[in-house]
């Protein structure tokens, strides 16, 4: 009975949490900085770097549905960090260069219109689906990086 009691009272003071930078939202094990300024996509790519992350990698639906949701907050378009630069239709993320396995294409898109549609957004005009426009795009755009694991005491 005394060991239950100094358990639960370690369990109720101290504990871990995630942690992110200033700015940036919680969502699970990673954070996530939606942009106020505008970019290219290649310079978005650069500015998320410089902040100590990655233009978004989106791996599954709820990982997407809670990027929607944000988005919805600003009523923006963002870029995301998907691309087919190397290879027209074969759709990897700039971090890692991973092949894309979850995505939430609009209907009909990516289409590469004109010829010159490489880097994906979540589309605003098209109800937060992704769609693919040119990189020389100014958007905004949306940084990700892992949260730290911090102790909590107390």
């Amino acid at each position: 009975m005394f060991a239950t009691r100094i358990f639960i009272a370690i369990f109720l003071c101290c504990g871990s949490a995630h942690s992110c930078l200033s700015g940036w939202l919680t969502h699970g094990s990673k954070c996530y900085h939606f942009s106020h300024d505008k970019e290219e996509w290649v310079n978005a790519v650069t500015v998320c770097q410089i902040l100590g992350g990655h233009l978004v990698e989106i791996e599954d639906v709820n990982e997407n549905n809670y990027i929607v949701a944000q988005a919805k907050l600003g009523n923006k378009s963002y870029w995301i960090g998907l691309n087919d630069l190397q290879e027209e239709n074969t759709w990897v993320w700039v971090n890692n260069n991973k092949h894309a396995t979850y995505t939430d294409w609009y209907t009909n898109q990516p289409d590469n219109s004109r010829n010159n549609e490489n880097c994906a957004l979540i589309a605003q005009p098209y109800g937060y689906l992704w769609n693919d426009a040119s990189c020389s795009l100014s958007l905004n755009y949306i940084c990700e990086s892992e949260a730290e694991n911090v102790d909590i005491v107390g």
